[in-house]
């Protein structure tokens, strides 16, 4: 495991809308044992919840996140409405790839618990691979309810608003409920996912309180990390199917009497130290970073002043040449921030110039941040180019070490290893990607992908060719065509990219609807679409006004 060289950074800042835009606005920091808090609300409020974060840490196992981790605590209903990614949220976590944010709507009566369902989200993200959305809801429902005093915690207290909502309306269904994604159709419906959450709540509380169940609640946890479906998980180790679980908890919400667990545990000192005067510099760039990382550049366009920030911003509005020119100054002032680096290296790429440029610039973003995730998979991606296996394995292993929840990095060592012929790990590798993916375009590549490695190796007949596309893409009509080469596959952008290299120039088209793309050629028994750069005769269709591929025939 990839061991982090930073401390956590705990940063706890109390907005509101005046003073994002004030800069004389005075913001106290806070220096604890690994990690910092900043607020506008004063010491003594800052020195608590460092404390109280801290001890969460302790309680999720002790270990530091492996990126920083910043909890913002907004006070402003304006503000946090304006961040928030839907109306009925009252906190969110956002991961990036320098580091981990947690943002909670401030001063309302479940802040708190908002605050430590968020915590339990950002140490599952480094911690290991995906579990059913439901699980994961659960326990940062049941774990958000902690209590700590001079005895060790106390977890698993009803939440009444749950236990109302769950005696006053029907429970989803069986399939709906243990079923649902995060990109699932349930997300759209407010009362829908709010009896969501509270049945996940409930769900978990039974299997972690009940006696006789949350014994064997390890072992299903367990079989469920190691990618077996829930259903037959539920009866190899509860020894019951879902839908009993299903109607063995809405009994016990019936009946209300809920159980708690303790946890035996030493107090932990506060790691608050005298506090210190921040900058109104520092204390807006933390205000940008903040719209930066919730995807709301609007609220940092007239604020923004560093040429990283810039250079962000110009991203974010498709003006690459903007971009980069920023991204280059900050570069060339040899800023201690990774992030212009990366960005400048992907400009690079995309674009195909300078990959002797773009390389040093990943070299550079990895000195400043050695676990930056996509920047190892990126140079894993090259040595494979290259020829260099092993090396392309290693800095997969480490780029999905930091971020096991990326399916496309789990995509990328399945097939890395099983070309290295190491049939097992590449098996592993190829649950994982499964267990990752988040959407219908990451299941079909993790679907090919596990057809890949478990099927026997065929004979020199029945070769297959270098890139492989899903059975099921078929059924889309373009309007043009084109010849040339498949030279990249970027998995990546969203949607993912093909790159058509014809005697005309490159020709990007756009993989909106893997499932409805047409595959044709001879020989071909089963493909899929590797990551990266490669090199194949194709024929193209694809729809002109919108450079969506239609069709790929291999030649």
């Amino acid at each position: 495991m990839v061991q982090s060289k930073k401390v956590i950074a705990l940063i706890v800042l109390t907005l509101g809308i005046e003073s994002t835009l004030n800069a004389d606005t005075r913001w106290t920091a806070i220096q604890g044992d690994g990690f910092n808090v900043i607020s506008g609300a004063g010491g003594p409020s800052a020195a608590k919840m460092a404390h109280s974060v801290e001890q969460m840490r302790q309680l999720l196992g002790g270990s530091k996140k492996v990126l920083p981790l910043r909890v913002v605590l907004v006070a402003s209903e304006d503000l946090f409405a304006a961040l928030r990614p839907s109306a009925t949220v009252g906190g969110f976590f956002q991961s990036s790839a320098n580091e981990d944010w947690i943002v909670v709507h401030w001063g309302r009566p479940d802040s708190e618990r908002a605050l430590s369902h968020e915590l339990v989200h950002a140490f599952l993200e480094h911690a290991g691979p995906r579990r059913p959305l439901w699980l994961e809801e659960g326990l940062a429902e049941f774990y958000s309810t902690a209590q700590f005093d001079n005895k060790g915690w106390t977890i698993g207290r009803a939440i009444e608003p749950h236990v109302r909502l769950l005696n006053q309306s029907p429970w989803l269904g069986e399939r709906e409920f243990f079923e649902a994604r995060p990109d699932s159709a349930l997300r759209e419906e407010g009362s829908r996912i709010t009896r969501f959450y509270a049945q996940s709540w409930a769900i978990v509380h039974y299997l972690l309180t009940t006696p006789g169940i949350r014994e064997k609640a390890p072992a299903l946890f367990t079989a469920l990390a190691d990618g077996v479906p829930f259903a037959r998980a539920a009866e190899a180790t509860l020894g019951m199917r879902q839908g009993l679980l299903l109607e063995a908890a809405r009994r016990s919400v019936e009946t209300g009497r809920f159980l708690t667990a303790r946890l035996a545990a030493d107090p932990i000192a506060n790691p608050a130290s005298p506090p210190t005067t921040l900058s109104p510099d520092a204390a807006a760039d933390l205000v940008i970073s903040l719209a930066l990382a919730s995807s709301r550049p609007e609220l940092a366009a007239k604020t923004a002043r560093t040429p990283t920030q810039r250079g962000l911003l110009a991203l974010g509005t498709g003006d690459v040449p903007t971009a980069e020119k920023w991204f280059t100054e900050a570069v060339a002032a040899g800023v201690p921030e990774p992030t212009p680096y990366f960005e400048l290296a992907m400009i690079l790429r995309e674009n195909r110039r300078d990959a002797i440029r773009a390389a040093a610039l990943l070299r550079a973003t990895l000195e400043r941040n050695p676990n930056h995730a996509e920047a190892h998979f990126l140079r894993g991606l090259d040595a494979a180019k290259a020829g260099n296996l092993e090396d392309a394995i290693d800095s997969y292993q480490q780029a999905a070490q930091i971020l096991p929840r990326q399916a496309t990095f789990w995509h990328a060592l399945a097939l890395a290893l099983e070309k290295a012929g190491r049939k097992p790990e590449a098996s592993r590798a190829a649950i994982r990607c499964r267990l990752a993916a988040r959407n219908p375009a990451e299941r079909e590549m993790a679907a090919a992908i596990n057809r890949l490695v478990e099927e026997p190796a065929m004979s020199k007949v029945e070769k297959k060719p270098e890139v492989q596309i899903p059975e099921s893409w078929n059924g889309l009509r373009g309007d043009a065509t084109a010849e040339g080469e498949l030279t990249d596959f970027d998995c990546l952008a969203t949607p993912p990219i093909a790159t058509i290299t014809t005697t005309t120039g490159p020709l990007q088209l756009r993989v909106e609807k893997p499932n409805a793309i047409q595959i044709r050629g001879t020989g071909a028994i089963r493909h899929t679409l590797n990551c990266g750069e490669q090199k194949l005769p194709v024929r193209v269709e694809y729809q002109k006004a919108s450079n969506q591929l239609t069709a790929i025939e291999f030649r």
